[in-house]
């Protein structure tokens, strides 16, 4: 007798929660800190958690060929916006592309190793490597100078942003 193959359905939401951002930079870590903190949590099946801190080429080839593919990516860094320092952005991203010149900019700055969440964002845009929906939790770093330690204003908000990610993910 012939064994019947099994299909197990694909979750309904499948969700990568990653970090964005260089280490050993204070603030501009958050998101290496805070995709660290998630992984060491339990998670339901669906639900992954990575440093993407390693090249916006990359990540969108990891993301065009996830199987099955994410329907949702949380990003979580610290990027400077302008905005108050060390507080949280919540958003969801769908921005368009940005001009050709641009996204090739991008694609050389991230071939060249530079590690930025909005090359991630625009180069796997490009790509066509985005989930359906894309959330941010971003943190506006109070410091960016070399060092390990967060800020004293961002330390505190590991815990928010943890929460942040936590709730994104398993919301259907």
């Amino acid at each position: 007798m012939k064994a019947e193959p099994v299909f197990r359905p694909a979750p309904a939401c499948r969700a990568l929660i990653g970090g964005v951002g260089y280490r050993w930079l204070r603030d501009a870590s958050f998101g290496a800190v805070a995709s660290d903190a998630l992984a060491r949590e339990e998670w339901p099946p669906g639900v992954e958690v990575a440093d993407l801190g390693y090249g916006a080429l990359y990540v969108a080839q990891d993301l065009a060929h996830a199987d099955p593919p994410y329907t949702r990516l949380i990003l979580i860094a610290g990027v400077e916006r302008g905005r108050e320092p060390g507080r949280i952005y919540m958003s969801r991203w769908d921005e368009p592309l940005p001009d050709a010149e641009e996204i090739q900019e991008r694609i050389r700055e991230a071939g060249g190793g530079v590690i930025d969440l909005d090359h991630l964002l625009i180069v796997s845009r490009y790509f066509d490597a985005l989930p359906e929906e894309v959330c941010l939790i971003e943190l506006e770093p109070a410091d960016t100078t070399p060092g390990e330690a967060l800020s004293p204003q961002a330390q505190p908000l590991l815990d928010e942003a943890r929460a942040l990610a936590r709730s994104l993910a398993l919301a259907h």
